[in-house]
């Protein structure tokens, strides 16, 4: 029953919520704010949309003035909810409606093969809609849709935010005069002043001003993550978007650049989160070709360093970007030390993008979500996220002729023969393939099954994504202009080295057999001799060696053709995206053995980055292997990070390091992101969290205080090769 109210009437049942918190908050300003109010959660809602009534959740609702008996109506309804299976968790969905294969279900338990649909956050709606509209003219647009096509549940509900977010600015207005009759010797009367001539407009109205244009945004980010939480809610290209605010205020006289460096400021510590992936994207090339860097974009760059602490930022370049500006980048970088900003190539995300039907207006517009997930600002549902392989299963497979070795009772993989008949390299290759196929139609599979399910009405996204209210279909229901659905490829570096190891060992060497090295996995490298003889003896991906490269290249190229297979059949677009998150710690621990010389249980490579500690070549060397790899078929980003020890990373050094960037990025190279730090400090931190509360890492598209970590994924970055050689 409750299923079918939400398919008739979703969008108005979970707008209401938002429109609760909108029409019931209570301001608070801060001394010394320029921009008011307050996104929360912050983790405590993160990973159960239906909390649990436990003494932590009932402090949290006091703590943001929610009353007793309001949480007493709040837990009886979840209760109902999880008894008719509704939910589970993150996703709101039913699982029972969800028939997966048994293979299905042991790839996931093994972590090969996960579909899922992520229907909450990972978004860039369009904010640029609320500061030239405002409210006011947000709710006339669906007015107008209403007198065309008459009402519906997504109309009446996008009706309602409009009307409670009205408000929003006027109770901080009301509160700031408060604060001003109390004359609080706290507050300046200046700032507060400010604060009420300009939430007196914004967000009701469009913005006039810099000042207003960045409150109605900051305004406009927080209803969003009232709607779906903070998580991987982003912000867009934010020097784009303010940039002619900022220079129409300057012509006029009605604003310094301090007084914006301050503005900017004050927004990134409204941003600042312990866990930050609200990302925001500045530079990039316009569509006419020049670039589109100006003085926000490095005002940006300098809030950055000077604030010093994480904030969640990447810089867009191409051929026309200055080099200036990409030089400052870098500076930001090695002065910062936290792995922010990290690094975007224009000239192959846009063909990228426009290869799988972007149009070409819109491609040169993309921005990133939460870590490295590309899509176009208020005008895309991208599912990010949405499907996660570790290709290098593909081996354990075939060498087991479709079971698994870490799991002996499951058989999930195809049966491609036994390991003997495959006489070949050219054989046991195609069967190696066939295996990487399967895993990923069994992948996109789930992900047709789970978003299929997935009910999560989104009133206010849809309110601003382009393509909702003219089609008159939520953001969770393929009303977006671009709904498509990103699927990751983990295990591509340990996959390339692990064939390059059979074929040099098995086939060229006749060192082993199939049968004598499926059983030296098996066992974990009895012979310690054999298994370094597999690491330092063979080449590796990451050192600028054709030989394995070209392997990497050619896996990357087959999953991206495969992907293209699966589209008509599964009706979805599905974009290939080399990134693992932090999975790649989950991907090893279910994997035995490899033939790369990883241990069982080890971490596979991060995304596209070479496996830890393979990469003895220098820092030309890897960015060149990862250059080489079809970049401008991954949409999703080729995701990599490189980690270079301090001594390297010096302002003496950057134009070098500026000129191998230039020249790793012609070559193709999509994304990078650089950790600035030597593997000393990392260990000394690891045994002394208490002197380094300040020590930030770039960890998997996102950066974090190193002491906040887990103590594997800790081990794993510090296992990452330093580079102090160009």
């Amino acid at each position: 029953a409750i299923n079918d109210i939400l398919d008739q009437q979703g969008d108005e049942i979970f707008a209401n919520a938002t429109t609760n918190v909108l029409d019931r908050f209570t301001p608070f300003i801060a001394p010394g704010e320029l921009i008011v109010g307050f996104n929360f959660g912050d983790g405590e809602f993160y990973d159960g949309y239906i909390p649990e009534d436990t003494p932590r959740m009932r402090e949290v609702m006091r703590e943001s003035h929610i009353s007793d008996a309001d949480a007493d109506r709040f837990f009886a309804t979840q209760v109902r909810f999880r008894s008719s299976n509704f939910t589970d968790g993150r996703n709101l969905i039913d699982p029972k409606t969800v028939p997966l294969t048994q293979a299905e279900r042991e790839m996931q338990t093994e972590w090969t093969a996960i579909g899922r649909c992520i229907c909450h956050n990972h978004s860039v709606i369009g904010y640029e809609r609320v500061l030239s509209l405002g409210f006011e003219g947000l709710l006339a647009e669906v007015d107008a849709y209403i007198a065309k096509k008459g009402e519906s549940p997504l109309y009446v509900a996008a009706r309602r935010v409009c009307e409670s977010a009205l408000s929003m600015g006027e109770k901080y207005a009301e509160e700031a005069e408060r604060l001003l009759e109390m004359g609080d010797p706290a507050y300046r009367a200046e700032d507060l002043s400010r604060i009420v001539e300009c939430c007196r407009r914004v967000p009701r109205y469009g913005a006039r001003t810099f000042l207003e244009a960045v409150q109605s945004l900051w305004f406009a980010h927080v209803i969003n993550t009232w709607e779906d939480n903070i998580n991987a809610n982003s912000l867009g290209r934010l020097d784009q978007m303010l940039y002619p605010y900022y220079s129409a205020d300057i012509a006029r006289g009605v604003l310094t650049r301090e007084e914006a460096f301050e503005i900017i400021c004050c927004l990134w510590l409204k941003l600042y989160r312990d866990y930050d992936v609200q990302q925001s994207a500045i530079g990039g090339t316009n569509p006419d070709g020049t670039s589109a860097v100006n003085d926000l974009s490095y005002m940006m760059l300098d809030a950055t360093e000077g604030l010093d602490f994480v904030r969640c930022l990447s810089v867009r370049y191409g051929r026309a970007t200055e080099r200036a500006f990409l030089r400052r980048a870098l500076e930001v970088v090695g002065h910062v030390q936290k792995g922010v900003p990290f690094f975007f190539n224009d000239d192959v995300m846009i063909p990228a993008l426009m290869a799988k039907g972007i149009r070409e207006e819109d491609a040169y517009n993309y921005t990133q979500l939460g870590c490295v997930e590309t899509l176009i600002p208020g005008k895309t549902n991208p599912h990010a996220v949405t499907g996660e392989t570790n290709l290098l299963k593909a081996i354990e497979y075939v060498l087991m002729d479709g079971k698994s070795m870490a799991y002996p009772d499951f058989s999930p993989g195809l049966q491609t023969g036994a390991p003997e008949s495959l006489a070949t390299y050219a054989q046991f290759y195609d069967a190696v393939m066939r295996q990487v196929e399967h895993i990923l139609d069994l992948t996109c599979s789930q992900v047709a099954k789970y978003c299929d399910a997935c009910v999560a009405p989104k009133a206010y996204k849809s309110l601003l994504t382009e393509g909702c209210l003219a089609s008159g279909r939520d953001f969770n229901e393929k009303g977006a202009v671009y709904d498509y659905y990103q699927i990751m490829l983990g295990g591509i570096p340990n996959l390339a080295d692990s064939l390059l190891v059979i074929k040099k060992k098995v086939y060229e060497e006749r060192r082993l057999t199939l049968c004598e090295l499926r059983d030296v996995l098996l066992n974990d490298f009895p012979d310690e001799a054999q298994r370094a003889e597999f690491v330092y003896k063979v080449s590796k991906f990451g050192n600028d060696i054709d030989e394995v490269d070209a392997i990497a290249v050619a896996i990357t190229n087959f999953a991206c053709d495969v992907l293209d297979r699966l589209e008509p059949k599964y009706e979805r677009s599905f974009h290939a995206q080399p990134f693992t998150f932090l999975w790649m710690l989950d991907h090893g621990a279910h994997s035995a053995a490899s033939a790369d010389g990883r241990h069982r249980g080890e971490p596979i490579a991060y995304s596209v980055s070479p496996m830890q500690g393979r990469d003895f070549n220098g820092l030309t060397a890897v960015l060149n292997s990862i250059a080489k790899l079809p970049t401008k078929r991954t949409p999703g980003s080729t995701s990599a990070i490189v980690e270079v020890d301090p001594k390297l990373f010096t302002d003496r050094n950057l134009d070098a390091i500026t000129d191998i960037l230039i020249g790793a990025s012609v070559q193709g190279l999509s994304n990078v992101q650089f950790n600035v730090v030597d593997a000393d400090t990392l260990i000394d931190a690891q045994q002394h969290p208490e002197r380094y509360n300040n020590l930030a890492v770039r960890v998997s598209g996102f950066s974090q205080r190193f002491n906040l970590l887990p103590k594997e994924l800790q081990n794993s970055i510090i296992g990452r090769t330093k580079h102090l050689c160009i």
